[in-house]
């Protein structure tokens, strides 16, 4: 007998659980504190106000080449819903890598990095710019953040029947009570615990990042670029595609939990900006639309896609994902989906 399932947490890993489910017949609530529809601009709302890109990065621990297989299925499922639904926004699009540091693991293309990209090929060094010790470029894509998760929201809603309950919850236990007998699948970012509290292992990253108008023939609005420093900050310029505007970022801080925004961020963002993307530039400065804050669920293990049986309550966790929510989406919901039916991985 095919269960009913209980998703918690609406950000873009809850969704997309939610949605593979929904189309493999089962019948689904999501529960959340925070929906599309309603939580958008709400900064504890992580998603939205994510870059919302594919960017590789070379592994450096077993759970980096495990990740990226995920970032794969993701990069399939994708080109299929760019051309099935493209009121979703995801573009494919020219991506390229700088990185001002020598890292062996980029110079020697390590694994996680480059497998299963289209179009991938290492710049050559005297066509790098000044500083730049490695430089790839790849097939990328790109989405807008706040319209895929409300195209989700619709989806789910309209087309599969999904409900959506806002809640705010203080424990998967309150959902085992709500829900009797349901599986739950566990997307609440930095992972509720079953008696309360969030997973000890997991930490918020602090990001700020400038939402910027980009002039007419900017080459942004159809590509993106990121520089990893040498001081290990980034760089980078990710275009909004159906006209979102570019996202000009961006800093990464572990436990930092201001949702004020910073005015030396903004500062430091607008002039590095100012020499690595001088095409966004319109009359001399950036048009700053809106400075983004946000946090991004991070876990020191990596992510946690596992079954645990609490109580007689299934539980399926999927959490963790710091900055890649996006990219690792389709694929972590595919293992999801496994562990709920049963069936064997192949990522």
């Amino acid at each position: 007998m095919v269960k009913d399932v209980v998703v918690v947490g609406s950000g873009v890993a809850g969704l997309t659980c939610a949605y593979q489910l929904a189309s493999k017949g089962y019948k689904v609530t999501v529960v959340a504190k925070h929906l599309p529809s309603t939580s958008i601009t709400d900064s504890q709302y992580t998603s939205p106000w994510a870059g919302a890109h594919f960017r590789p990065a070379p592994s450096k621990t077993p759970e980096d080449y495990r990740d990226s297989k995920l970032t794969r299925a993701t990069y399939k499922a994708f080109k299929k819903l760019a051309a099935e639904f493209p009121e979703s926004s995801i573009q494919f699009m020219p991506g390229t890598d700088y990185i001002e540091k020598s890292d062996p693991a980029y110079l020697n293309l390590a694994p996680g990095y480059y497998e299963d990209l289209e179009n991938f090929k290492v710049i050559p060094t005297h066509q790098l710019p000044k500083n730049v010790k490695f430089g790839a470029k790849y097939t990328a894509w790109s989405l807008n953040a706040p319209m895929y998760l409300q195209f989700l929201e619709r989806r789910l809603e309209m087309f599969f029947g999904v409900k959506f309950v806002q809640e705010s919850l203080g424990s998967l236990e309150q959902v085992a009570k709500m829900f009797p007998g349901n599986i739950i699948i566990n997307c609440s970012g930095r992972g509720l615990q079953y008696r309360g509290g969030y997973d000890p292992t997991t930490f918020p990253i602090r990001g700020q990042t400038l939402l910027v108008k980009a002039p007419e023939n900017c080459p942004y609005r159809k590509e993106t670029i990121t520089y990893q420093l040498a001081d290990g900050r980034f760089r980078f310029v990710i275009p909004r595609p159906l006209d979102g505007g570019v996202i000009l970022g961006g800093t990464k801080q572990p436990g930092d939990l201001s949702s004020s925004v910073s005015e030396e961020d903004t500062a430091s963002l607008i002039a590095d900006g100012k020499k690595r993307f001088p095409e966004l530039l319109i009359d001399g400065e950036f048009q700053v639309k809106r400075v983004n804050v946000g946090f991004r669920p991070a876990r020191k293990a990596g992510v946690r896609i596992e079954r645990e049986i609490v109580d007689g309550t299934e539980i399926v966790h999927c959490y963790g994902f710091g900055g890649s929510g996006f990219e690792m989406s389709w694929g972590a919901a595919e293992k999801v989906v496994q562990l709920v039916t049963g069936s064997k991985s192949k990522l």
